[in-house]
């Protein structure tokens, strides 16, 4: 005997898994607010991203944007932390910056006020090593927020604002404006030098 199609089976599943997407949707709005700031979530497009699951927890692992080649964003830690990628970092600063003042201005001063707590600046000189991949030091930031603090996940621009890798602060803002010495950020990832654009 043939079993008959049950389509309200199948409208629980769809419903079920609307709804894990929804909880996806929610819990990254609410650790961007965290993690970058608020207001942070209302940059993103939630209708365009993928989640991929964990196996065992069934917990949220990575945020894709949704495409015909799906490109990775963010990734979820296991303490419930976020680290973007190149590209979220990317998706993040150019809706931030949008419409904001620039950076340099018509007369040729530089004004970062207009760029968030999680971005460090450095020198234009150092933007080729550190696109591919190497350290930024104290000595090379030229801008940098009073409010980072150690092990905070941030992005490194230049002068020109270009969007140069993202990683890890290694000690405070403060700290790195003060010191001429030692680590500021350790880099995740970097642009690669050929992929340098202004945001």
């Amino acid at each position: 005997m043939k079993k008959s199609f049950s389509t309200r089976n199948f409208q629980t599943t769809n419903t079920s898994k609307s709804r894990k997407s929804d909880l996806a949707k929610a819990k990254l709005a609410m650790t961007l607010d965290y993690v970058f700031g608020r207001g942070t979530s209302r940059l993103i497009e939630y209708s365009k991203l993928d989640f991929e699951y964990s196996k065992k927890t069934g917990r949220v692992r990575h945020v894709y944007e949704a495409a015909e080649k799906p490109v990775l964003l963010f990734t979820f830690r296991p303490n419930g932390s976020i680290a973007p990628t190149l590209a979220g970092a990317r998706l993040l600063l150019s809706r931030a910056l949008k419409g904001r003042k620039k950076m340099i201005t018509s007369k040729g001063r530089k004004d970062y006020s207009s760029i968030p707590k999680w971005v460090v600046v450095a020198l234009d000189g150092v933007s080729g090593f550190i696109a591919k991949g190497r350290t930024v030091f104290c000595k090379h930031v030229v801008h940098c927020d009073d409010r980072l603090h150690p092990s905070e996940d941030v992005a490194v621009i230049n002068e020109r604002g270009e969007l140069l890798a993202v990683g890890k602060s290694v000690v405070s803002g403060k700290t790195m404006k003060q010191f001429k010495r030692g680590v500021a950020v350790k880099i995740r990832e970097g642009a690669s030098e050929n992929a340098l654009s202004v945001l």
